[in-house]
């Protein structure tokens, strides 16, 4: 009996250490094993969350960066007509201030004209009438009368 007492202590002390251990060593190891393979997953779920938020983002800036594109290039399109619009309405006014300008040069040079031919009449006007002084002054013939109104006319259109 003594090999059966002595056996089935060391059984009794095999089950306790056995206890022992699994309550003190093992446990406690298993629950940090745990909780470290549980950080691991997590930092690996945070990483694959971080790629699609990294792949989400460069998505939404691609999206942002071709919105912006097209507003620029509408910008760019309304100041081009923009442009083409004020340079027509320049050019329009530049057109009708010349066209003002040559109708006002050519009424200042009919009514320069007008006068020209106002002060000549007048001069003719002057000139027969001091030719018809002086034919009424002198008794002459046809001949003389005619000599004597060309020579008249052709000195005071020569003084003038």
């Amino acid at each position: 009996m003594s090999i059966d007492l002595t056996f089935i202590g060391q059984i009794v002390v095999f089950l306790t250490l056995l206890a022992l251990l699994k309550k003190y060593l093992y446990g406690p190891l298993h629950d940090l094993m745990e909780q470290r393979a549980a950080k691991i997953a997590e930092g690996l779920a945070a990483a694959d969350a971080g790629k699609e938020a990294k792949a989400k983002a460069e998505a939404e800036i691609a999206r942002q960066l071709q919105e912006a594109r097209g507003k620029a290039q509408e910008i760019l399109t309304a100041a081009e007509k923009r442009a083409a619009a004020i340079e027509e309405e320049i050019t329009n006014k530049a057109r009708v201030e010349a066209q003002q300008i040559v109708d006002s040069a050519r009424e200042e040079v009919q009514a320069e004209l007008n006068r020209a031919r106002q002060q000549l009449r007048q001069e003719v006007a002057d000139i027969a009438l001091l030719a018809a002084e002086r034919i009424l002054d002198e008794e002459l013939d046809a001949k003389r009368h005619a000599k004597l109104i060309d020579k008249v006319v052709s000195q005071e259109i020569g003084h003038a």
